[in-house]
């Protein structure tokens, strides 16, 4: 179950930031629980935590969330394991054997995405784990607890999917101590905050309680999680500084997923996981994976500064950054700092498209973003939306411009055609009143806005013709190809410089008319199953 999820602000608790305020808490890490635990009762229920994102593309991603609920049961008193099916080649027997060798008590499942968001090759992965909870209850009469980031999208839809009886709408970490202290127990189950039951209410999410920065545990990856398997794809593990986003953007399901306000780590427990992580797994490469790296204001500062101060020995990167409000001084604090690589934000360099979007910055953000970067010795990765609200030929053309004159040699486009649509965002209504979708979609399987203002295959006639270099442009349908596997296996080998994307434009001539820009774009087949 990975933390962060809450579908409403709730009012501000320790450490927690709305935007444009600037404090930071400075409580310790610590665990507080208010239930009777096992270990209370002298008890040690064993409890199975199964995180069972299986996808390798772009990348395999390291399950830090049900590493944190692992670690938050273990604390608590329980006796837990921990299966990760990400490499699994045989994901049921895998877990036939970890239920005839463990015995739990009580299941939990780790679910990330609910498919791969990707318009022109969209798979849902959510046949796969019907499978996988199908089997379960065939081996097993352990109660179950369904969670994680897209768990928390649309938790009613998949418990009716799944004929599962509970989810967490939220963080993982007390919502589960609490759910399996009682066991799963229906009349208790459903009185805990977080906890959504298969044909309730849902007033329980609306009623989510937030852990304060203080209660979060440091999630001991090296523990739980083969973290060897991880950095043989990529030599860099995930930290997270905050967690939240007070941003609005219409599409975006952050603000179900980790809360509509900032809440802030103390960056000294940040500098203290990093540095176990070091010692434990010999990582000597740490990518922050905050929902925006430079939000709220003054927070970066402080945790960079944190880091100078520790004198740790790693190398940095960034999963996202905001051009809003980007400073030259930030800049080379964070290139002091060890940062060497960062995924940048701005899905679209035209003002139309950004407002249509909800951005809370402008085209001249942008410009003055990449003036910044292309000047520093930080590689970037720009993502960009292609085909949002009010894309046409003119905004995609501003963007078009935007790469061929303002990215540095050393920097790449990372481009996303059509926007996955989900329940209860901006972008949700929108595509309701533009007849894309209909109110009784329950979106399980994979749904897309593509701006009515101009054809998938228009688009991608204007970006063959406009981009000037092609090979510099990753496209998320490129990234599932086998040979990127294997070349992310050979230069972590190697030890080559990160990040891998670096090599994309070797690897994209070498595809040549295999990409999916050589392709016909027309509207998506539905999901592959």
């Amino acid at each position: 179950m990975n933390p962060p999820p809450t579908p409403a602000p709730l009012p501000q608790g320790e450490g927690e930031l709305s935007q444009g305020e600037g404090e930071l808490s400075q409580g310790r890490s610590s665990v507080r629980f208010l239930a009777m635990t096992p270990a209370e009762e002298g008890l040690l229920s064993r409890i199975l935590i199964i995180s069972t994102s299986r996808e390798l593309a772009p990348q395999p991603t390291v399950p830090i969330g049900a590493a944190w609920v692992a670690e938050a049961l273990r604390l608590a008193g329980f006796s837990v394991k921990l299966l990760d099916l990400c490499f699994e080649k045989h994901p049921l027997q895998a877990i036939d054997r970890a239920l005839a060798g463990f015995r739990p008590d009580g299941i939990g499942l780790s679910v990330r995405n609910l498919d791969n968001c990707d318009f022109l090759s969209p798979i849902s992965f959510l046949p796969e784990l019907k499978q996988i909870t199908d089997f379960l209850k065939t081996r097993s009469n352990a109660p179950m607890l369904l969670g994680g980031a897209g768990v928390s999208v649309m938790p009613k839809e998949l418990l009716d999917y799944l004929q599962l009886d509970f989810a967490v709408v939220g963080e993982g970490e007390r919502a589960a101590v609490l759910f399996f202290a009682c066991l799963g127990e229906p009349a208790k189950a459903a009185l805990i905050p977080g906890v959504v039951c298969r044909g309730g209410t849902g007033k329980k999410q609306a009623c989510q309680e937030r852990l304060s920065p203080s209660a979060f545990v440091m999630p001991r990856m090296h523990d739980w999680i083969d973290t060897g398997r991880y950095l043989g794809f990529e030599p860099a593990l995930p930290v997270q500084g905050k967690r939240g986003c007070a941003n609005h953007c219409l599409y975006c399901t952050y603000n179900k997923i980790e809360g509509a306000s900032w809440r802030l780590r103390e960056p000294g427990a940040v500098v203290e996981e990093i540095s176990s992580a070091m010692r434990n797994t010999g990582a000597r490469e740490f990518e922050f994976v905050d929902s925006i790296f430079n939000q709220p204001e003054g927070y970066l500062e402080a945790l960079l500064e944190e880091i100078l101060r520790s004198e740790l020995q790693a190398k940095f990167s960034v999963s996202s950054l905001s051009p809003k409000g980007l400073t030259k001084g930030q800049v080379r604090l964070m290139e002091r700092s060890g940062m060497t690589s960062l995924v940048i934000t701005p899905e679209t360099a035209s003002d139309v498209t950004l407002g249509a979007l909800k951005k809370d910055f402008t085209e001249e953000d942008v410009m003055r973003a990449a003036e910044l970067i292309s000047s520093s010795s930080i590689k970037a990765l720009w993502c960009f939306l292609l085909g949002g609200p009010k894309e046409d030929e003119g905004t995609l053309v501003k963007t078009i411009g935007f790469i061929n004159g303002s990215l540095g040699k050393k920097d790449s486009a990372f481009i996303t055609t059509g926007i996955r649509i989900y329940p209860g965002t901006g972008l949700h209504e929108l595509a309701i009143r533009e007849g894309v979708a209909a109110a009784a979609d329950d979106l399980l399987m994979p749904r897309f806005y593509f701006s009515p203002e101009i054809s998938p295959q228009k688009a991608r006639e204007t970006l063959r013709k406009g981009v000037s270099d092609l090979s510099r442009c990753i496209f998320l349908s490129d990234t599932r190809q086998s040979s990127l596997g294997v070349w992310r296996r050979i230069g972590a080998m190697l030890g080559l410089p990160t990040p891998f994307w670096r090599y994309a434009g070797y690897m994209n001539r070498l595809a040549g008319s295999k990409r999916v820009i050589s392709r016909n774009w027309s509207l998506p087949p539905a999901a592959r199953k």
